[in-house]
């Protein structure tokens, strides 16, 4: 047994384990000897000892960074993977930078306004600073809960608010493009990789992450469906996995010809390799593709097709868009009747897909004015 000293910390390194294990500390506990774990390096040691210390000794002073990666480790035991990675990547971003000074029970709710000042400087939008605010709550409530904090200065402090005089344009609620911007930046894709994955986006409204688990076996050509039962949960390109869908529900969406077509004709060409699996993901064969990919290439083609680019997530509001539009020109005017009908295919309540899409209607007050003409 060697004796080393690490950060302060008196470190044991013993016979390394077959993993290559072979550091450990030793701490009282109970008034009995306590030998923890034994890790690979000594700044695993380090970590596991400060978290011993924060969780056993009870300190008056809670590092805030401990407390809210004690946090992260349980969310990952408890919730869907996709989720917490979100979240800690927005931790990682916008409240760690901020905090990671703190004892969490010294943050006040001064600490807290400053905090919500310099995240307002950011330019990033309410939603997004509520969901920064809901991780930061969250932290903290963990703490109640385990670490003995007496209250929660976040939640005092109350979330972010929109400006009540803040003009808000309906092109600036939400973003797409139509079918005749789609054309043209279909029209510039020759790769049948990209320019499939493009018009299945376009024409099925599905998420990113929903078209990058699609597999072959998720399409039926006979019934002209394509079933989402699942996503990619990403975290790198080697480290990923296949879960349950953003809202936990499974749905079956109807194919278009020119969809049809263009996913038959892309299965015809892939099925020339010769290990072909109908196992294979639809985009990417034996991978997946990366979302880094993604955004590089509708970077490209936005840029050589001239079209105002978007966002994958807004390739989703097009679609709605579309369907409103042809909707509209076919002389329907039920909107109620629509978003039942739509709200299945694109896996949102009806309240949801109402609050969200129903200004595009653009027949609403000429039916209002209508009745008005008519007295």
């Amino acid at each position: 047994m060697k004796i080393i000293k690490y950060k302060g910390i008196t470190i044991y390194k013993d016979k390394p384990t077959k993993d290559g294990r072979c550091y450990y500390f030793k701490k009282y506990k109970n008034g009995k000897h306590y030998s923890s774990a034994k890790y690979r390096t000594t700044e695993e040691v380090e970590k596991a000892y400060s978290m011993f210390v924060l969780k056993n000794e009870n300190p008056i002073n809670k590092r805030f960074d401990l407390v809210a990666k004690d946090y992260f480790e349980y969310m990952y035991k408890t919730k869907k993977e996709s989720t917490v990675y979100c979240y800690e990547m927005a931790y990682n971003k916008h409240i760690y930078p901020y905090f990671k000074s703190f004892y969490i029970n010294k943050v006040n709710i001064q600490d807290i306004r400053k905090w919500a000042e310099n995240m307002e400087k950011k330019g990033l939008s309410i939603r997004y600073l509520n969901k920064c605010y809901d991780i930061l709550k969250t932290i903290f409530d963990f703490a109640m809960k385990n670490y003995s904090l007496n209250s929660n200065p976040v939640q005092i402090f109350g979330r972010f608010q929109k400006k009540n005089d803040e003009v808000i344009k309906d092109e600036e609620k939400i973003r797409y493009i139509t079918l005749e911007e789609f054309n043209k930046f279909i029209s510039v894709i020759t790769v049948p990789l990209w320019k499939t994955f493009f018009i299945t986006l376009f024409y099925t409204g599905c998420r990113k992450s929903e078209l990058q688990a699609l597999t072959w076996n998720d399409i039926n050509f006979n019934n002209n469906e394509i079933t989402i039962d699942k996503i990619i949960s990403v975290k790198t390109t080697e480290h990923y996995k296949i879960t349950n869908t953003k809202n936990a529900v499974n749905r079956k969406i109807k194919m278009s010809k020119t969809l049809r077509d263009c996913l038959l004709e892309y299965k015809n060409e892939v099925m020339k390799y010769k290990d072909y699996s109908d196992d294979w993901f639809v985009f990417g064969n034996t991978r997946f593709l990366p979302q880094t990919n993604i955004d590089r290439k509708k970077h490209e083609y936005f840029k050589l097709s001239n079209v105002r680019e978007i966002t994958i997530h807004e390739f989703r509001h097009s679609h709605v868009s579309l369907l409103i539009n042809e909707y509209v020109k076919s002389g329907q005017t039920d909107t109620a009747k629509f978003f039942l009908m739509v709200s299945n295919r694109m896996g949102h309540s009806i309240d949801v897909m109402q609050k969200t899409y129903m200004h595009l209607f653009p027949t609403i007050q000429d039916e209002i004015v209508d009745l008005l003409d008519n007295l």
